[in-house]
């Protein structure tokens, strides 16, 4: 699905391409969603002014993306897969945001639609919040 970005308040902006999706995705060997990856083209590390979500009896907003980048630096999609990896991180999970209160918005590669999930670093908890990345900006609300 083609989503207009700019509809959530996000900046146009990123140096991220072809040549850079491949390196990450080498790297983390998973294949991201299509829209995730227009997300990243269009706004790499976007901070989303309309991204209020529910969860369970929940809600949250994002924060900020990570950015898309092969570089394991901090707050990198690469550096929370190696150096900065959260304790407790479940196997698949690759955390893309978080969230205003720290808790991490993951996408989950163990299942077949990659689901978008909360993970709480400090509990280690889990909360589903899609079926998939598509599913998951279609509840981005103010």
């Amino acid at each position: 699905m083609k989503f207009d970005w700019s509809s959530f308040g996000i900046e146009q902006g990123s140096s991220v391409n072809g040549n850079t999706i491949t390196q990450v995705q080498k790297l983390l060997g998973v294949a991201f969603p299509e829209s995730y990856l227009d997300l990243v083209k269009y706004s790499d590390e976007a901070s989303p002014e309309v991204s209020s979500f529910p969860y369970g009896n929940e809600g949250t907003c994002i924060s900020e993306f990570f950015s898309f980048s092969p570089d394991a630096t901090p707050y990198t999609i690469s550096w929370y897969l190696g150096a900065g990896t959260p304790p407790g991180l479940p196997n698949g999970m690759v955390p893309i945001a978080r969230d205003a209160g720290g808790y991490l918005v993951c996408l989950n590669f163990k299942v077949p639609s990659i689901a978008v999930e909360i993970f709480d670093p400090s509990s280690g908890s889990t909360y589903f919040v899609a079926s998939d990345f598509d599913e998951f900006v279609n509840l981005w609300s103010e």
